[in-house]
């Protein structure tokens, strides 16, 4: 081989290389593909890319389930293992389980149903794992629920949107209410080492709706909203089939809009919410030890509101962030049933399975996924 030639085989060469690792860098900053399919991450991805590792960028994934429910527990594992998460099983408490004896005392006078009281003794287990594992943050969640295909591409801007709002809560200086992602960052806030920011009790990712907090709650009035093509449009956010679409969230926000507020206000049901290694040891304290009236979702609520706190100007006020619509939602089987309440609202239809809030349901979509069909296989069930 001349020289000549060489030098334009190794030049060849060359060029193919760069071509390929090109491509290559492309892919993987367009796509992270997990489990037979790939999920679309947007212009914030490499800011916290925690959130798409196994446990969502938390320490841990607890889910509650009662050994009696091994149809669940099949679910969720296969939901989880489709979604690329790890989760770590709670057992779930009966009502008959829980001695009377073992409640605070304020509950004596209070009608308490035996559901209610078997999931709080549930929730206050996990907590107690929290802290004896010193674990620093957990999402906990119910084995009854459901969340869209595109959940870790969903929570990247979550967290961005959380470390905001929390900036916000923390800085002297005056912002507008309403903020609106992607946006440059507001003087000092500089990038977080912890996925969701610091200085945070609840994260209540998944729930039944929720208000936005008014003047006179006490709560903060922020509101960090960002555009969601995840989300459906506004005639699928309503409560219940024959109500109106004059709803806060669609008067006051843009469409396929998401919003990261101050949980309390409204906050009910408990799907799915994470706590800090703070926020453990007090909601174990004040709702395990000192108070228990009525179901866990609407003491929390009560909790993040500060219902329970004396001073509610205080600085040692629980800080709970919530997002509406929610990533997490009770999944609704055909003639299926909550263990702790009957099924109730316009939602639910018991020849229908359904999954309000989410337009690619992984549950709607098990077979697709396990087929290995992709994306594009995935059924939307709130098309616009």
């Amino acid at each position: 081989m001349s020289p000549c030639t060489a030098r334009m085989h190794y030049l060849y060469r060359l060029v193919l290389l760069g071509v390929s690792f090109a491509c290559l860098w492309f892919m993987l900053s367009q796509r992270f593909c997990l489990s037979g399919f790939c999920t679309e991450h947007g212009a914030l991805r490499s800011a916290n890319d925690d959130t798409i590792n196994a446990t969502l960028g938390f320490e841990k994934l607890f889910v509650i389930n009662l050994p009696a429910r091994s149809d669940r527990r099949d679910a969720m594992t296969l939901t989880g293992a489709l979604t690329g998460l790890n989760f770590t099983w709670s057992q779930g408490v009966s009502g008959g389980q829980v001695p009377d004896k073992d409640l605070p005392v304020d509950s004596i006078d209070k009608t308490i149903t035996k559901g209610n009281k078997g999931s709080w003794r549930a929730h206050m287990n996990v907590l107690q794992a929290i802290l004896n594992q010193n674990i620093s943050s957990a999402l906990i969640l119910e084995d009854d629920i459901d969340w869209d295909i595109r959940l870790k591409s969903q929570l990247q801007t979550v967290s961005h949107a959380t470390i905001l709002y929390l900036h916000l809560l923390a800085s002297s200086l005056s912002y507008q209410r309403t903020i609106t992602l992607p946006a440059s960052s507001p003087p000092g806030l500089s990038r977080q080492k912890v996925t969701y920011g610091s200085n945070w009790d609840v994260l209540w990712l998944g729930h039944c709706g929720a208000d936005f907090p008014s003047a006179s709650s006490h709560l903060p009035l922020h509101r960090i909203q960002y555009p969601d093509e995840t989300m459906p449009g506004p005639s699928h956010l309503r409560p219940h089939p024959l109500a109106g679409t004059d709803d806060i969230l669609n008067v006051q926000h843009p469409p396929h809009h998401r919003v990261v507020h101050a949980a309390g206000a409204g906050t009910i049901c408990t799907q799915a919410y994470a706590v800090s290694h703070r926020g453990a040891a007090r909601l174990l304290w004040k709702l395990g030890l000192e108070t228990f009236t009525t179901g866990f979702d609407l003491m929390l609520r009560d909790w993040c509101g500060g219902a329970y706190e004396k001073d509610v100007e205080g600085t040692d006020r629980p800080v709970c962030v919530t997002v509406q619509p929610p990533l997490f939602v009770q999944h609704y089987g055909k003639g299926g049933e909550s263990d702790i309440t009957q099924p109730g609202g316009g939602y639910i239809d018991r020849g229908k399975e359904m999954s309000p809030y989410l337009m690619k349901s992984v549950r709607l979509n098990l077979g697709p996924l396990v087929k290995g069909e992709g994306m594009e296989g995935c059924r939307n069930q709130w098309p616009d």
